[in-house]
């Protein structure tokens, strides 16, 4: 029977747990997660993971930071000035935003604090930093 190998494409259900046991994201009830193993379109680990699995094969799969979301930097969290921010959303804590650079790049965000005059944003991955428990069944390999 056929296993997965890097160049091939595979659909997969996941579940993604914490270290705490808290699932974070999951596939369950909708549309399987559709990569090629290798070109980098789902983090690193979880590409590795699925490899040598076969057709509806479940396995569990431990995601360290480097190979998952990466780690958190703290350079990517900016405080500005509230004018700075053009948006028409009211600027809660844990809110995503979308901002569009001085250089027209368009930088997804989480507002950490917000004050009548500043905005602190964080543009680390929610899950940078942590080490995942992907629950994956390889629904489909080709």
């Amino acid at each position: 029977m056929k296993t997965a190998n890097i160049g091939d494409y595979v659909k997969v259900h996941y579940t993604i747990k914490l270290p705490s046991g808290d699932v974070v994201g999951s596939s369950r009830g909708g549309q399987p997660l559709a990569f090629k193993i290798g070109k980098g379109s789902a983090v690193k680990g979880l590409e590795k993971g699925v490899i040598g699995m076969q057709a509806n094969e479940s396995r569990t799969i431990e995601v360290a930071p480097e190979e998952g979301f990466g780690f958190r930097d703290e350079n990517l969290v900016l405080t500005l000035d509230r004018k700075e921010i053009q948006t028409g959303v009211d600027l809660v804590p844990g809110r995503p935003i979308q901002y569009k650079s001085g250089m027209g790049e368009i930088v997804n965000f989480v507002v950490l604090n917000a004050t009548d005059e500043t905005v602190t944003l964080d543009a680390n991955h929610p899950l940078a930093g942590e080490t995942l428990t992907f629950e994956v069944v390889l629904v489909a390999l080709s």
